[in-house]
């Protein structure tokens, strides 16, 4: 069965104005600088990113990662120390 397309409007995204975030603190919440969704977990040291379907990743900073919700492009440098 074939999957319907999403009735949501794309979202211009410029890489060159990207938004910076302050940088997380130990198990803290990443998120969106313009609509606050939930973007990530600082643990560890290292960002964990979940997406649909069961992908998960644990990365390392600098994160940068589009909003899914309203195509903003987020920054986080590094974990708080």
């Amino acid at each position: 069965m074939p999957t319907p397309f999403s009735q949501r409007q794309a979202v211009s995204t410029s890489w060159s104005g990207a938004a910076t975030t302050k940088p997380p603190t130990s198990n803290s919440e990443w998120r969106c600088t313009r609509c606050d969704k939930l973007l990530g977990v600082c643990r560890d040291g290292r960002m964990h990113l979940r997406f649909a379907r069961g992908h998960e990743y644990l990365v390392g900073f600098p994160v940068q990662a589009t909003c899914r919700g309203c195509g903003t492009l987020n920054n986080a440098t590094a974990p708080a120390r």
